[in-house]
């Protein structure tokens, strides 16, 4: 049985939910939600404000809505007078797009975070499956069935075979800021996402020369070492499967065919392949060293499933799913933003909200 949100200043969840409302209802959000073609900028606040609270409480809007009705010191804290119908809001945040949300969400983080660029940037990369929580024990979902709702039966060894999606995520190692989400339908093998990964972080400029990605086994394939070197110019530190073999690896990573273009300076490109090829070699073979680094967004992925409940989410659409997931993060994203980025501090925190 639920019971009502029974607000108490001093209660820690709402002292996390205010500073967190803090964010969302500055100035600073309020423009650049805006400058994303959003008109009506307080009911987008409010629907993440609403959106957030059943996040951190693993409640629906419904709920919430009706404790907001009854309920005036729930209200003061919202910063709100009326409230809007909970069908309202669900249709009022359907007509905004996935990447206007994402692009939003991105905005957002990188302003509060105050992220500043160093010389080289150490990121790491990692998925998650997304459960869209069907009842298959009730009733059975067929292959044509979920072929309608763009969806279909996937499996991860982590969780077994489910219905959903899985969503990527790239995180700044000190900060734990995430900075790109992917989401898949079913899910793809994660090699070969390798190449897409890469290419949404240098569309968006997040990474730069000499920067190091780190990725685990599930990306590894000698054709990606190449290509994070040749294409990208980064450092693709890929955790190597048993079979791998450094001195293979030396011999096949070459100068790539465009750097002999008359129109670039061959002596100005050739030292930044031979530092980047030099520098990965060198962490291949103290790799295991780096699993600790890597361990940070696996307990960042344990805050959105523990913490905000992202285990189990219960939307029946890809677009509302997508949305979804991407709000879940980008609450992580605004948790980490407030100080909780280091790896006790993400973990204590999983731990602590529990349900």
């Amino acid at each position: 049985m639920k019971h009502h949100l029974n607000y108490e200043k001093e209660d820690d969840n709402y002292i996390m939910l205010g500073e967190i409302f803090k964010i969302i209802d500055s100035k600073k959000t309020e423009k650049v939600i805006g400058s994303y073609g959003v008109k009506n900028i307080s009911m987008f606040v409010l629907c993440l404000k609403i959106m957030f609270t059943g996040m951190f409480f693993g409640l629906d809007i419904n709920f919430i809505v009706n404790d907001l009705k009854k309920l005036e010191k729930l209200r003061k804290f919202f910063n709100i007078e009326e409230v809007p119908e909970s069908s309202y809001i669900y249709n009022f945040f359907s007509k905004f797009s996935e990447e206007q949300i994402l692009k939003i969400s991105n905005r957002i983080l990188k302003i509060f975070k105050n992220f500043k660029r160093r010389k080289q940037m150490i990121y790491v990369v990692d998925a998650t499956p997304v459960d869209l929580d069907f009842n298959v024990a009730r009733k059975k979902r067929t292959k044509e069935y979920l072929k309608t709702l763009d969806l279909k039966w996937s499996y991860a060894t982590s969780k077994g075979y489910y219905i959903g999606f899985k969503a990527t995520v790239v995180v700044e190692y000190t900060s734990a800021m995430p900075v790109a989400i992917l989401i898949h339908s079913g899910a793809p093998n994660d090699a070969k996402l390798f190449g897409e990964i890469l290419g949404e972080l240098k569309r968006r400029r997040i990474i730069r020369n000499n920067d190091i990605i780190i990725f685990d086994k599930g990306y590894y394939s000698y054709t990606n070492y190449l290509i994070g070197i040749s294409k990208y110019k980064i450092v693709p530190l890929i955790f190597p499967k048993d079979k791998f073999n450094l001195k293979r690896l030396d011999g096949l990573i070459s100068y790539p065919l465009t750097i002999f273009n008359p129109k670039k300076s061959t002596k100005k490109l050739k030292p930044i392949y031979r530092k980047i090829k030099r520098k990965l070699l060198q962490l291949l073979e103290d790799w295991e060293n780096y699993k600790p680094k890597r361990g940070k967004i696996e307990d960042f992925f344990k805050l959105c499933k523990e913490g905000i409940n992202l285990k189990k989410i219960h939307k029946y659409t890809p677009k509302s799913a997508k949305k979804t997931t991407i709000l879940h993060v980008f609450l992580a994203g605004i948790i980490t933003t407030l100080g909780y980025n280091k790896k006790t501090d993400l973990q204590k925190l999983s731990e602590s909200r529990k349900k």
